[in-house]
């Protein structure tokens, strides 16, 4: 009797094999083998379902990506729209977290040099602006943020700030620990929410969600 096999979920087994061996190691030195074997199953199955290891890797950055979104989006559901929350779930403040933006700092090297994975990356950031745009526009429809609060400057300002202080927590995590992040981005969100009270409210509500 033929053995029932889900495809989807060995090509989710692989890609999750892929992602953690990445992280641990780098892009440039993980095979093709080494991820069958971590993955417990053969070359041949792996190439079965990913044409080459370039195919394997999109797809992987990809799924980080989507991951990472998905778990920002609950968040802030949770979170009743205070963007504090949407903002800790795409900054690096454990393992997890941190393991992601290692991946994804590992993808824009190689994006210098790749348009496809260029254009991955530069829809992600737009996407994720975009998004914090959103949540301010929508905060300032409720009245929480002053009216003459540039909602655009600010996301960009925001996002660039998470993207710069994680990259330095990547590679001195020490230095940047939870609290010093949580401090660097308070105190960007203190600018236009103007005051500590609104942000420990939103502080009080992202502890609550997690």
């Amino acid at each position: 009797m033929p053995i029932s096999v889900n495809h989807d979920e060995r090509r989710a087994t692989v890609i999750a094999v892929a992602s953690s061996l990445i992280a641990k190691e780098s892009l440039e030195s993980v095979s093709v083998r080494d991820i069958a074997d971590a993955a417990g199953c053969s070359t041949a199955i792996v190439s079965h379902y990913f044409r080459n290891k370039r195919e394997l890797l999109l797809l992987t950055y990809n799924a980080s990506i989507e991951t990472a979104t998905e778990r920002a989006n609950d968040s802030l559901a949770a979170a009743k729209g205070h963007p504090k929350a949407y903002l800790a779930e795409i900054m690096p403040l454990d393992d997890k977290r941190w393991t992601e933006w290692r991946i994804w700092i590992q993808f824009w090297a190689r994006a210098a040099a790749d348009p496809e994975i260029a254009a991955v990356q530069r829809d992600c950031v737009r996407r994720t602006r975009g998004n914090i745009q959103a949540i301010l526009e929508a905060e300032k429809e409720r009245g929480r943020i002053a009216a003459q609060v540039d909602c655009e400057a600010t996301a960009r300002r925001l996002l660039t700030s998470i993207m710069g202080m994680a990259i330095q927590a990547v590679y001195d995590r020490k230095d940047w620990s939870a609290q010093a992040q949580h401090k660097l981005i308070d105190e960007e969100l203190a600018r236009i929410y103007g005051g500590a009270a609104t942000l420990r409210r939103g502080r009080t509500r992202q502890v609550a969600a997690e």
